[in-house]
Order: structure tokens, then sequence, then C-alpha cells
């Protein structure tokens, strides 16, 4: 591509993303971003401030809402009372209810003597017009307002509020709660301060004197709502859905600890970004590998600059523009590639005739050629096809340009093509047949993968490749189309099983049909009533009382007889009856342990498709509803890529189910995409250890490993459950490092349901 052409269409893509940039669509990934960056500076609160909710239990207890204004009165009293330093009410005054109770009330006022605050907060009429709500003249005459609004919307989430209003002067609660201090026209949070660490206390435990006095002596005391039924709740950066009371105090507690932020918006990331962009495009091409390299590393470093900006000056500006404008860069380049490789295939289509015999990159013959080619001389019982699959050439290719591939390939097929007397073909981009018109002993076929498994040189590249391959059995009078496909079939069978190479046998033919025969037999097994369930126990770990048991699935087939989990598991989860099968398993597993009167635990597994095609909390809601199962008492199992990916619709899910009371385990945890961020920010109750580590705990750090994640999660409130445990041995170092719970066939295998569950009895 001409430079001028480059710097035209680098243009055009700037003023694209910078627009894109000013519509905010970029604001969702910045906000993702930055709840890293705040999770990465946590910093504690200063433990001044509680927050007294009016929770769904003290809403509960009272049994009404609005409160009568003497619960209101009493509230204030009784913390005065036990020695809190000023009250901030976050709760609307500003309608008149029994003259009475309004009395009690500013009686209460009265006597706080200034300590106590009421919200004020413009809202929009039905009509659009701008209204103020404010506390009746009788309260505002005995305490002082405090303005509640918030602001900073941005990206559904909410970044800000006001010092003061800008028309009556009225102070916002978190400036009453910080006299002295300047006063800010916006308070910008810090969401690195911890939120789950302030204080909460029911309201309803303030009223009946229940709460332990201390946590209340000489501390600031903000009333709020957090019932759900009360609509007071708000998305926030880092964490989620929270009460607006707790904004409050997020702002307030910002002032507190001096972090409150300046915002400087995307326009450093766009100008910097611009400036990345233009000069990728005056520079002279590059290689796309080094390109990515120079893009990941200016990222990299304007994400570190951004996050020194706010840890040490308290500057909060967005990087997603830089970044997009940074990837714009490789999107040019791609375009100039792409443009290349389409002249490329003009060119190409110059060469008609020799393309209709060989390919164009290596030169090596077709597969009809070749075809022809064995069959011309195919005259000996030894002869045959031998199919060699280039692997990591793809790889190769990803990181240093698709012309090194292309020229690794080229390399393998000159060696190969002088290494053999046969036919050579590339039937495929990275397969290669090689017509055997005499035997190829074992040695031969040796010493010939290791010839061509030796270095490749390429630009000054050394790539290594490795080799999978397949070979057709030995026999007279087969076509070299028969030859072909057993050599394709055993050369499938080795990628299934994970070998460098497989000779073809009758057998690897009924190895597929019988996955084909399962696939068929799966997608009516719930019809047929053809599925079972085995459970199998997890007893305390050094007590050896049991006190869950987890649900299995076993299939035993009219047609095939008994599956194997290991064979039809996988299948099921590629062709989407995974989806049945699992509410098939709720709905049993939950059924069988009422009729059973199983008072333990029960755990069941849900796979990510699950997921993605169904909707796994009505099915959970389903299976407890119709057999009558306490939602307490399920664990629902789910892996660990799924909540390492943190979708907002499965983290609703999980929600959700936590609310109706189930409790969320992780499977496998440690084998997969292990992040302490989403443990402590998603819905998870468990974790279980993979069986694999317990294997290596005769080691030192495979011992360390288990005591690490036993730590990590007592440390986060979940339970650790272990998986695998077969012997005395294993059992013993578990219960050293202090795991919760265990599982495995030293406690028996998976069968019916357990009887000898009362209260913690003993396993077998």
């Amino acid at each position: 591509m001409p430079k001028a052409v480059r710097i035209v269409v680098t243009i055009c893509l700037l003023s694209f993303l910078a627009a894109t940039a000013t519509l905010g669509i970029w604001a969702p990934a910045d906000a993702k971003l930055w709840d890293i960056r705040f999770a990465a500076a946590d910093r504690a609160p200063s433990g001044d401030i509680v927050f007294v909710d009016i929770d769904a239990a003290s809403l509960a207890e009272i049994g009404t809402w609005p409160w009568p204004r003497s619960l209101h009165a009493g509230l204030l009293d009784r913390l005065l009372a036990m020695g809190a330093y000023e009250i901030a009410f976050d709760i609307d005054f500003s309608t008149r209810s029994d003259p009475s109770e309004d009395a009690v009330f500013a009686k209460s006022l009265e006597a706080a003597g200034g300590y106590a605050y009421l919200a004020a907060f413009r809202q929009r009429a039905a009509s659009g017009d701008e209204i103020w709500s404010r506390p009746l003249p009788e309260f505002a005459a005995h305490a002082e307002e405090a303005l509640v609004n918030i602001d900073g919307l941005k990206a559904g989430l909410i970044w800000s509020l006001p010092g003061k209003d800008a028309d009556t002067g009225i102070k916002s609660i978190p400036v009453q709660f910080s006299p002295g201090q300047p006063i800010p026209p916006t308070l910008r949070m810090d969401y690195a301060i911890d939120l789950g660490q302030i204080v909460r206390v029911p309201a309803v435990s303030v009223l009946d004197g229940t709460v332990d006095p201390a946590l209340l002596e000489n501390k600031q005391v903000v009333v709020g709502t957090s019932a759900i039924e009360l609509h007071d709740l708000i998305m926030v950066p880092r964490f989620g859905v929270v009460p607006g009371a707790i904004v409050q105090i997020a702002a307030a507690e910002t002032l507190k600890l001096n972090r409150a932020l300046t915002e400087v918006g995307t326009w450093p990331a766009l100008i910097w970004g611009a400036l990345f962009l233009l000069g990728s495009a005056l520079l002279p091409r590059r290689r796309l590998g080094l390109a990515i390299a120079v893009a990941l590393t200016a990222m990299m470093v304007f994400e570190a600059a951004a996050f020194v900006a706010y840890a040490l000056a308290a500057l909060q500006f967005d990087t997603v523009g830089f970044h997009a404008l940074a990837c714009g860069a490789l999107v040019v380049q791609l375009v100039e590639d792409r443009i290349l490789r389409r002249r490329q295939l003009r060119e190409q289509h110059k060469r008609l005739v020799f393309l209709a015999t060989h390919d164009d990159d290596t030169g090596a013959l077709s597969e009809r050629a070749w075809c022809d080619a064995l069959d011309a001389s195919n005259e000996s019982e030894t002869a045959g096809a031998l199919l060699l699959r280039v692997e990591q050439a793809e790889s190769a290719g990803a990181s240093l340009g698709f012309h090194v591939a292309d020229q690794v390939i080229r390399q393998f097929h000159d060696r190969l093509a002088l290494a053999v007397a046969g036919p050579v073909a590339r039937i495929e981009s990275q397969v290669f047949a090689i017509g055997l018109d005499t035997g190829l002993s074992d040695t031969a076929l040796v010493r010939l993968i290791e010839k061509l498994e030796l270095p490749y040189d390429v630009e000054g590249h050394r790539i290594e490749l490795k080799l999978l391959w397949g070979r057709s059995a030995p026999g007279a009078g087969k076509s070299s189309e028969v030859l072909l496909q057993e050599a394709r079939t055993a050369l499938a069978m080795a990628r299934r099983k994970r070998l460098t190479g497989c000779v073809y046998a009758p057998d690897f033919e009924a190895q597929f049909e019988r996955r084909r025969q399962i696939d068929i037999a799966l997608r009516t097994a719930v019809e047929r009533g053809e599925l079972n369930l085995v459970f199998q126990r997890q007893v305390d770990g050094k007590t050896r009382q049991t006190l869950g048991v987890e649900a299995l699935v076993r299939w035993h087939s009219a047609a095939l007889g008994p599956v194997s989990p290991a064979e039809f598991i996988p299948l099921a989860e590629e062709n989407g009856t995974i989806i049945q099968l699992g509410n098939w398993v709720a709905h049993e597993a939950c059924r069988r342990a009422v009729e059973s009167g199983w008072m333990g635990r029960l755990s069941i597994n849900v796979a990510p498709v699950q997921f993605a095609g169904a909707d796994v909390f009505a099915m959970v809601q389903s299976a407890l509803q119709k057999s009558g199962f306490p939602a307490d008492r399920l664990d629902v199992e789910i892996t660990e890529s799924l909540v390492a990916d943190g979708h907002l619709s499965i983290v609703e899910t999980l929600r959700h189910l936590r609310e109706l009371g189930v409790s969320i385990a992780i499977d496998d945890f440690g084998t997969g995409h292990s992040s302490l961020s989403y443990l402590a920010t998603l819905p998870v109750d468990k974790l279980k250890i993979d069986q694999s580590f317990v294997r290596q705990m005769e080691t030192r750090k495979g011992s360390q490993v288990i005591k690490s994640i036993a730590a990590l999660g007592a440390s986060l409130g979940l339970q650790t459950i272990v998986e695998g445990v077969e012997t005395e041995e294993e059992l013993a170092l578990l219960a050293a490092i202090d795991c919760d719970i265990v599982q495995g066939f030293l406690f028996g295998k998976p069968g019916d349901l357990p009887t000898d569950l009362e209260c913690g009895s003993q396993a077998a």
C-alpha cells in the first residue's frame, strides 16, 4: 500500500475512533479497567462511619413502610444514647404523616441538638420540571439539611456526587461529615476504598437494643435502606449494586482519606493514541509480529501511566481510547497484508493449469494428482499412504507473520521431497501425503520424522515443528482413495488420543461409529428413561462425618449398554444435549433426596453450555419447587472458566441463585483461569480443589498448593472441598492443613443415597 494511501486510511480510522470515543462507546470498557485499578489500589476505610441499614429483616420485623415517624425518633434517640457523634438520614422526610408522629420526631431532632442531618434532594416531576424534596419545616428547624443527590453517571455507573447545591448552598452528607475541608463542586469517589469493610448495623438491632454500643460510640452514622423493595439501589464501579447510603459513605470516606479524584476524561488517551497511530502510518511498514509487540508495549506503558497518575496524584483519565487507536495501527497493517494477499491471488489465477495438479505454495502434488500417481505405481503388497500433519506452523505465523509460516511449510516440503521416493501431496494446509510404493519400516519412519523435525531457519528465526502421522494398513489391491481414507482415519485417531501417530486398524472405524451411535442414542436417553443417578459422599475431613453428597449421572443405553460418563458427557456438551441432561439431573437429584429423606447437603453440576443455552435459575427453581428440597441445602457446581469470564448475565444468574438460598461452588479450582478478583466480587461460597493436586501432595510444592488454596478460601470466607481422596495418608495430610470437606473412593464408591446421615453419623 503506498504511504499516501496508508495515511488517508489512518486519518479516516482516527476520525472514526475519535468520534466513537466522544459518543461514549468506550465507556463500559473503561469502567471495567477502572474496576481493576480500584481493586489493585485497595485500601481500608477510615472506620469513622457506620451504616445503619433498614434492610429486609428490619422491614419484616416492623411490617410496614414508610415507618411511623416515632420509629425514626426512637432510632435517633437510641443512636445518640449509644454515643453516636452525628446521624444523617438518607430518607425522605418531605411529606407529612400523622401529626402526633411528626411531633415525636421533631422532638427527637430538637433533643439531638443539631447533630442530625435530614436528606434534601432535587428530582424530576412527571411534567419534566425539577422540584425539591426537603424536610418539613418543623424538622428543618432542629436539623440541618444534607444534599443526597448523585451524579457522574457513565456506563450506567455512579462516579460522583455534588459537594453542595449551587442554588441553595445545601451541603452534601460527605461535606457535612468533614467540616473545615474545601467544598468541591463535584466530589468524585475513589472506589479503591473497600466498601465491604464499612460497618453495617441492621436498624432493627438498634431499635431493640441488641447491637453492641461500642460499634456506634463516637461514630458518624448514615441511616439508609438496602431492602430491594425500597428501590434505593445504585450501580457503582468495582462493587456493583450497593445501597444509596453506601454511595454517600463512599464519598465521605473519600474526603476523609483525602482521595477525591480529578477527572481528566478521555482526551489524553485520544491525543497520545492519535500520535501513535500517525507515527505508525509514517514509519516504514514492519512485520506484524513486531507491530503487535510495539502496540502491546505502548498500551501497557500507557496503562501503567494511568495507574500511577491515579495512585499518586488522584488523577483519573480513561485509556480505552488509546488502546483502540493502538489497535487501529494494527488494523491498518492487517489491511495492508490483506491487500497484498489479494494481489497474490490475482497472480495465481494466471497459473490455473499448474494449480490443477500442484500446490502453488510448495509445488507438491494436489490430492487428485497424487491419487493418480499412486494408483499408477501401486503394485506392491506393502504399498500404502502416510499422512504427516505439521503442528505449530500456525502459531509461528501468528507471532512472526504469515509469510514466515509459508516459508516454513515450503522448506518442510522441500526436505520431505528429498527424503522419500514416492509422490508427495499437500492435501490440507498443514497435512502432507506420501505415497509408499514399497514398505516403510518402523525404524525408517522414526528416522524420517526426526529429520523432518530438525529446526528450520526462516529469516533468522529458529522454528521447530512437531509432526503427527497416520498410516494406512498394508495390503494389496487397495485403491489410492482407500489408502488415503485409512491414513486420514489413523491421523484423526492419533489426534483424538493425543498420540504422535497411528497405523490404521479396522476397529478405528468401529470406534468412530460408536461415537456416532452414542451421539444419536444420547439425544433420546432422557425420554427412554435410560439415565440414573449415583451419589458420592462429601465428608468432614477431621471427623469423617457425612455432610453431603454429589449427584453423578450414569447411563445404561438400551442399544449400547453401559456408557462411561467420560464418553458421553463431553459429547453431550458438544451436541447440546447437556441442557436436557442437566435439567433431568437437577430435578431427579432433588426428587430422590426428598423421597429418601436425605437430610444432608446435595450438590449438582451445571455445565457452561447450560448457562449459554438455557435458563439455569429457572431450572434450579423448578427442581426445588417440584421436589420440595430446601434451597439452603443445595450446592450448584460451576466451572472455573465460567466465573472467570464474569459475563453480566452469568453473574446475575448466580446472584439470583444465591438469593434463592442456593450455594455456589467452583469445581476443579486451580486448573483453569484462577483469579482473585472474581473470588472477591462474585457470589461464590465454596472452592472444589481438583484431584490432580491431591496426587501431588507428597511433594512439598504439591502440599503447599492445596494449603494455599485452603488458606485463600478461609480468608475469603469460602469452604474448600477436596476431590479424589483415596488413601488414609492423603486424608491425614489434608486434615493437617485444615481442609473443610473431602470426597473420594476412600469413603466408598458412588452409589445410592447414604442412609447413615442423622445429624452427622460416621461414614463407612
